[in-house]
């Protein structure tokens, strides 16, 4: 069994919530949602033979990676993901961050978040490209 399987049942329900919650604006659980989508995606790469070495990434250090952002640095640096899609990840998790602490502290309308939830749906399609 694949260590990431049960992540994997789950990525579609995920996926159609994520979808539900894009269609009809709901911008803070759609950009939630796609950061674990994010996250599960990277992990499945990492398990993959998609990197430069051809070989897949032990889930015991796979499993060690706790945010986005470093799970995205591990694939950049093992050559599973080039540097514009880690780019790319970068600005979502951190457009994710002031998104959601600017709408906390008044900054940032609902609204705003559109174009940061809109932002993963191309993140997704680079990621799954690369093991697809």
């Amino acid at each position: 069994m694949h260590p990431y399987q049960d992540q994997v049942n789950r990525m579609w329900e995920i996926i159609k919530l994520r979808f539900r919650a894009q269609k009809d604006g709901y911008w803070l659980e759609s950009i939630s949602l796609s950061y674990v989508l994010l996250e599960i995606q990277l992990r499945l790469l990492l398990s993959s033979r998609a990197g430069t070495s051809g070989e897949p990434i032990p889930p015991e250090t796979i499993d060690e990676k706790r945010y986005l952002r470093d799970l995205a640095t591990v694939a950049r640096n093992r050559g599973f993901i080039d540097k514009n899609t880690w780019t790319k990840i970068d600005n979502f998790n951190e457009g994710r961050i002031r998104a959601i602490h600017g709408l906390a502290q008044g900054k940032t309308s609902y609204e705003d978040l559109r174009e940061i939830a809109s932002r993963a749906t191309g993140i997704m399609s680079d990621i799954q490209n690369r093991w697809l």
